[in-house]
């Protein structure tokens, strides 16, 4: 239909936008060829998922391969465990889950009890995190020990696919884009990555939004899980 295409073409322009300016800026920015790549991947794989798409979960994995090795190299510690060791399974997991279940998986919602647990748990790890790290000579303690804290959570929440996975990923995404903007303006590469959060930030605010939508269309009676691709 009509409407059909148009909402096919809209999303093909939002894709290929965000996926523009992050190639652009890294480029502009001088940032080798994989930063500019996974970066790009990043900003399609997390568009896929906001629309609850089952291969964004695979090229989340070969996102976290590569992020992984990117942190490593530049001497975030943190960052590249998570990804290598937590996003990855997680990902991989979720894809071969939802190729069984064709019916798709109910979204969840945090419970109170569940957002002050997390909140502490958060605030507790960062704080051991930061001794760790600084120890180990990462190059910026303080963020990379928040971020895993909350990138924990967000991986988490994705295992059981609880809305709130988007909320503590845009409060990752955000500390992310300073944390690659610092390196930029100190080492002059990382640029694409600073842009391709900034621009992250905005999907995860996309996904909190049709996420929410979606769990009112489950309650209202109508079966909505991921859909295949």
């Amino acid at each position: 239909s009509k409407w059909a295409r148009m909402r096919k073409t809209k999303t093909l322009l939002l894709y290929a936008g965000f996926t523009a300016v992050v190639v652009l800026c890294g480029i502009w920015g001088g940032d080798k060829w994989y930063n500019v790549l996974f970066s790009a991947l990043a900003v399609v794989y997390l568009l896929l998922l906001t629309e609850q798409k089952r291969c964004g979960y695979l090229l989340c994995s070969v996102f976290a391969v590569g992020y992984a090795v990117i942190a490593l190299r530049a001497g975030f510690y943190a960052t590249a465990v998570f990804h290598g060791l937590f996003l990855f399974p997680t990902s991989v997991y979720r894809f071969f889950v939802l190729t069984k279940k064709k019916t798709g998986t109910p979204i969840k919602i945090l419970s109170f009890k569940g957002w002050t647990a997390s909140v502490l748990l958060c605030a507790a790890s960062s704080a051991g995190l930061y001794f760790l790290l600084r120890k180990t000579g990462d190059t910026q303690p303080f963020l990379d020990g928040v971020i895993l804290s909350l990138s924990l959570l967000t991986n988490a929440m994705m295992f059981g696919n609880y809305r709130e996975m988007w909320c503590f990923n845009l409060a990752s995404s955000a500390l992310y884009a300073v944390m690659w903007l610092a390196e930029f303006f100190s080492n002059g590469t990382g640029l694409s990555f600073a842009v391709m959060q900034i621009a992250v930030s905005l999907i995860n605010v996309k996904g909190i939004v049709h996420w929410k939508r979606s769990k009112k269309t489950t309650d209202g009676g109508e079966s909505r899980g991921e859909k295949d691709l």
